[in-house]
Order: structure tokens, then sequence, then C-alpha cells
């Protein structure tokens, strides 16, 4: 594995030291020291996988570690390749610093995934442990949540300054080891969702394609309108549930990590069929072909402008009322606006609550409110982040990139699905003119 990595780790200048076997009392890792860095490699990776840590201190001179952290990951990205999102730093409930990306590493050729966890230390000192992976889900979902014990471990020999060679391990007890908690489907599907992105230019060429259809229909259950985006592609290939930038989609990927969302098209005097070779529905049996209900999507013009405010809501008595609001202006600007509503039941089994979440260009406010028999009362929070949904747009293709006040830049899939340019697509959101504001 450390031939395999050479050309990375070279450019990191970490392996340039001696190795020296480190105790670790994170189980299933080794721990080496490489000068001043500790490295830890997951004892089981298959041979020709990529996926260490490397920790070690550094000092901020005082710098905020937000800002210091997002300075500091810039900085090695430089040695490393260009990253493919914005960067953007978070803090966790543990009070640690997290910043991650991905991109292309210019001499192994591989989709690389990495990432940076800060722990303030004394006085202005701060260990740093970086991540750095294969951007592959079943690698990325295996190693890269044992990112805090690492930290955990490192924190504490990082602060012997022998490096703690001979820390003994902790006593043991008889308490269960702590299993680690596992992924929700919502978080399997974004993990899957990065891995089939690719770099901008990288994915679909606009000649390989046929066409983009979509199909949009009421959800009872969610209460709102849901999207389903067809790729057809001139191979005969369909891709079933377009969620990303076309020229971004890596087939090759998509079609390993998601094989039940591809299938087949083929067109008739009536329109295009696609074949179903998933599952049975009750319109749909598995091994025939459907027609595809819908319509072409409408690519926007180069550098179009808008001039309206775009709604998409959902909600149900179990999920609540939740409305969003995008305002485009022809000046390039946006403005972004969100309400959502959450009830208990009326309170004959208890007290009830009732929770109101709004985030405007002024900030964002969340309130509280409890109400029973015998209790009663309510909390209020308010934030002046309202640069988060404040910035500018620009349309290219069947794609919007949006710049946020705060420093926040993503590309999403974005076009309209009628004619009239009244309601449009972002992602699989769909968004429709608002009335009240026309």
């Amino acid at each position: 594995m450390i031939n395999n990595l050479k050309p990375i780790l070279l450019s990191l200048s970490v392996f340039l030291f001696t190795t020296q076997h480190v105790f670790s009392q994170v189980k299933g890792w080794e721990k080496t020291q490489k000068g001043d860095f500790l490295i830890y490699k997951p004892y089981d990776i298959k041979k020709g996988k990529v996926f260490f840590y490397m920790a070690h201190t550094k000092n901020t001179n005082g710098t905020p570690i937000k800002d210091w952290l997002l300075n500091y990951a810039i900085d090695q990205q430089e040695k490393l390749g260009k990253v493919q999102k914005a960067w953007k730093v978070y803090q966790d409930k543990n009070k640690d610093w997290h910043i991650n990306n991905s991109f292309i590493d210019a001499k192994s050729y591989k989709n690389l995934a990495i990432a940076y966890l800060a722990r303030k230390g004394k006085n202005n000192s701060v260990s740093i442990v970086h991540m750095l992976s294969e951007n592959n889900p079943k690698i990325l979902l295996k190693y890269s949540r044992q990112i805090t014990s690492i930290m955990d471990d490192a924190s504490i020999t990082l602060h012997d300054n022998s490096f703690a060679s001979t820390i003994k391990p902790k006593k043991t007890t008889s308490k269960k080891p702590r299993t680690e908690k596992p992924l929700t489907k919502k978080e399997k599907r974004l993990a899957i969702k990065r891995a089939i992105r690719t770099t901008p230019g990288k994915g679909v060429k606009t000649a390989e394609i046929q066409a983009i259809w979509v199909d949009s229909w009421l959800n009872v259950i969610a209460g709102g309108i849901s999207v389903n985006t067809y790729l057809l592609l001139k191979d005969g290939s369909v891709y079933t549930d377009l969620e990303i930038p076309v020229n971004e989609l890596s087939v090759t990927q998509s079609k390993k990590l998601q094989p039940k969302k591809w299938t087949k098209w083929k067109k008739t005097s009536s329109g295009y069929q696609v074949f179903n070779n998933t599952m049975a529905s009750q319109d749909n049996k598995k091994g025939v072909w459907k027609k595809l209900d819908g319509n072409k999507t409408l690519k926007p013009k180069l550098g179009e402008k808008l001039n309206a405010t775009y709604l998409t809501a959902s909600g149900s008595q179990t999920l609540g009322s939740h409305r969003s609001w995008i305002t485009f202006k022809p000046n390039g600007r946006f403005e972004l606006k969100n309400i959502s509503m959450m009830s208990s039941p009326d309170g004959s089994m208890g007290p009830s609550t009732r929770s109101i979440h709004e985030s405007d260009k002024e900030g964002t406010s969340s309130t509280t409110v409890i109400s029973g028999k015998d209790v009663g009362g309510g909390t209020t929070s308010k934030k002046k982040d309202g640069s988060k949904n404040t910035g500018t747009y620009s349309i290219k293709g069947n794609t919007i990139t949006l710049k946020h006040d705060n420093g926040y830049e993503h590309t999403e899939l974005f076009f309209f699905d009628k004619t009239n340019k009244k309601s449009f697509i972002l992602e699989n959101e769909r968004y429709w003119v608002d009335d009240r504001n026309e």
C-alpha cells in the first residue's frame, strides 16, 4: 500500500522520515511515527486501496480556529490538486472543527476525498488530523467515521513530547465495546451521490445525450411534488434518477453503485418508453416496457437572468409543513427564505408542542412552544447568519452556480420543465412561480 501511495505521500513530505511504531489505542489501526506526524492505517484495508489518517500539532498564532483551518486546508491543497467544490468549515457538538472536499490527484489520477479535523489544545496549539481516502463509498463508510477516535488517540500522543511510545493501553473493563451507529438511508444516499460526481467536464458529454426527460407528480404521502429526471443516452441506456449536473455524472461509478437506476429506452410513435427491470408497481409490471410520462426539459440560455420568486412546498400531519422560496433578480442576485412548522398531536395524550423555524436574509430564528394541562413554556433562539441566504447566481447549460455571501459556492442541476419558464427543477426539487408575488 505504501508504494502505491508514494506519489501522494511524498507530496505531503511525510514519508521522508524514518518509521517508528507507536502503540495505538484505536482497535484495528496501525500507528507509526514519521517525523512530526503520526500515521494511522487500518489493518484490514485491501492492497492497493487508499485510506489513512495523519496527525500532528500546529500553532494558530492567535487566529480563530475556524479561519485558521480554512487557510490551512487551502494551503495544503495547493500540493494536491484543485478541489471539486468550495470549502466549508463547521463545528460539531464536541467543539471540534471539520472541513472536507474531494479532488483528482494529478499523479495517480485517483478520485480522492480529503478531510481535516482540528481540536484546540493549550495556548495557541491545535491538534490536526488529516484524512486521505479513495472517493469510494464502501471505504469511506467503513473507515471515515473513526476520525473522532483517531483524534482522541492522537491528542493524547501528541501532547507527550516522546509521542507516548511507552503509553500503556487503557485498563479494560467489563463494559461492552462501543459500536458505531449505523448510517441512515439519507447518509448512505448522500455518500453515493458524492461518489458518482466527478469533476466538471469529466462526466457525460453533450454529444452522448439523446434527451433529458422530467416527470413530476403529486406525492400525497409527502404532501408535495416529487420529481424524476431521466437521462437518455444515445447508446440506448437511461439513468432514471438524475440529480447532479450531467457533465459531472460518472456513468461507470453510477452503474457500479446504482445498478437498479439504469435500464434501457426505445422510441415509438407515441414517444419514449423505458424497460422496467427492477420491481413491479401498481401501474408498471416488471419486465415490460412503459411509456415515459412527463416532457422534455427546456435548457436555459447561457447566462440567462430571471426576475421572479419561485416556491417549493411539502407537508403532512406527520412530516409537518415546509416552504422554501428562491427569488432571482435580473442583476444576478438571489435570496433564499424557508419556513418549517412541526406540531405534535392535540395534547390528548400529553403536552403538545409546536415549533417554527425561519431563515431568510436577516438570519435564522427558531421557536418552540409547549402546552398542556399542567405544563407550559417555550424557547426562542436567533442567529444573524443571513449571508448564507443571499448571493449571486449564474446559469450555464443545465446547471446553476450559487455563490452565497458567506463564501459557500456550489453548482447544481437546473432546467425549466415548462416552456413559459414559470417552473424549474433544482436537483430533485420542483419550484414554481409564487403567484402572490406576481
